[in-house]
């Protein structure tokens, strides 16, 4: 009985590829088809398939094509080569372990951020989440500051990140609300966000607390709310003497 061929879109849907990468194999000479049927389709033997999944799993390892052949090409090889390639495929998925754990992490961390918020500005959060990603993957950058922003244990970074968020959702809310700079309210959230600032960030960089530019994008406030906060600040200091 005639073993029966698979077509290559059958090949590539039980294989789990694509029926461009076996016409590339083919076009290569890593994978010929046994055998081609009227109009000049492809048709696969078992035994191309069980070539396939040899070369499936060489690439898996991080084989190139081209070793992936000379490979293929001899029935036996050396230990120490696939040792070598398994050492390598670990290392590459250990890293991508811990990049997901961190990701899993800085998600947990915004969670936490907003956990008593009822209602949430859109801008404010994903600002925050933005910076939180930016900061993880530039930390190497930074590594050598010594402002006690980057030395905060897990637990003290979520209060900090927990405080500002609430200070930039009042600035907002007061704002909106069209509360002056000179109000009761606004002067009392500028006292709390200079005070804040100057425990944690250090006296060198202080610049008086308060520096958000108009033209600097990473901030979460409008321009309407910077002008806000500048006047409230001058306010504060004019009563402070």
């Amino acid at each position: 009985m005639e073993e029966r061929k698979l077509t290559i879109g059958e090949l590539a849907k039980r294989s789990n590829t694509t029926v461009r990468a076996l016409r590339y194999y083919d076009n290569i000479g890593l994978l010929k088809p046994t055998d081609y049927k009227e109009g000049g389709h492809r048709l696969y033997s078992i035994e191309d398939y069980k070539r396939l999944q040899q070369i499936q799993s060489l690439k898996f390892l991080g084989f190139s094509l081209k070793n992936i052949e000379e490979l293929l090409a001899e029935p036996l090889v050396e230990q120490q080569d696939l040792t070598k390639a398994i050492d390598f495929k670990t290392r590459e998925l250990l890293a991508k372990q811990q990049e997901i754990q961190r990701t899993i992490n800085q998600l947990k961390h915004m969670k936490n951020i907003i956990v008593d918020k009822q209602h949430i500005d859109l801008n404010l959060f994903c600002f925050v989440l933005y910076a939180i990603i930016w900061e993880e993957e530039n930390i190497e950058s930074y590594s050598d500051r010594k402002d006690s922003l980057y030395n905060l244990t897990n637990k003290e970074r979520l209060e900090f990140d927990k405080t500002y968020f609430d200070f930039f959702t009042r600035i907002k809310h007061l704002v909106a609300s069209e509360h002056s700079p000179d109000s009761k309210e606004a002067q009392e959230l500028t006292g709390l966000i200079i005070e804040s600032i100057n425990k944690i960030v250090a006296p060198q960089e202080q610049n008086s607390g308060i520096s958000l530019s108009d033209n600097d994008v990473f901030n979460p406030l409008t321009n309407e709310e910077i002008t806000f906060l500048k006047k409230a600040k001058q306010y504060y200091f004019q009563k402070k003497g």
